[in-house]
């Protein structure tokens, strides 16, 4: 999928979350923080490709796990989800718990919509072994287009809901 793709993917699941999980009041900045979280989580992933939004601004440590590890492998499993949890689980300021739950909210929506796509993922690596989901599309087809609009009006009507219902 396209970084486009899985930034209003990463929102989608947050206000998802927001809807039927979050039960706490947010405030203006909890969003801010939240679905900021949300959006970086969802492009984290991607920082095993050197030419994607995230690799590009993290070049040396893009090219480093790429060279290493391949793209849609580490950053793309359930070792990343556990890594990244424990790495934001030493965190003690204002606003930690907001930015883990955000960002492992929009690596979950990444690797779920990179399980969409023909090429899959290594959701078990170091196990070799290729996921993908039933209903697949290639990247930067006209079925990805349709994905990504029908996760906007998904998330237009989530956050209607909590706006106004």
């Amino acid at each position: 999928m396209e970084g486009k793709t899985h930034a209003i993917g990463g929102v989608c699941l947050g206000a998802a979350a927001q809807s039927y999980y979050i039960t706490d009041y947010l405030n203006a900045p909890d969003i801010l923080v939240f679905y900021g979280a949300c959006l970086f989580g969802a492009l984290l992933p991607d920082i095993c490709h050197p030419g994607s939004w995230t690799g590009r601004r993290a070049k040396v440590l893009s090219k480093g796990i790429s060279r290493y590890f391949g793209h849609r492998t580490i950053t793309h499993s359930i070792l990343f989800i556990v890594l990244m949890y424990w790495l934001t689980s030493t965190f003690t300021f204002s606003y930690d718990h907001l930015i883990q739950t955000g960002l492992l909210i929009g690596i979950v929506s990444h690797l779920i919509l990179d399980a969409m796509t023909v090429r899959g993922i290594q959701l078990f690596y170091p196990i070799p072994l290729r996921v993908r989901l039933p209903l697949y599309l290639k990247t930067a087809s006209k079925g990805e287009e349709i994905m990504m609009n029908s996760l906007i009006i998904v998330t237009i009507v989530l956050v209607y809901k909590q706006m106004f219902v």
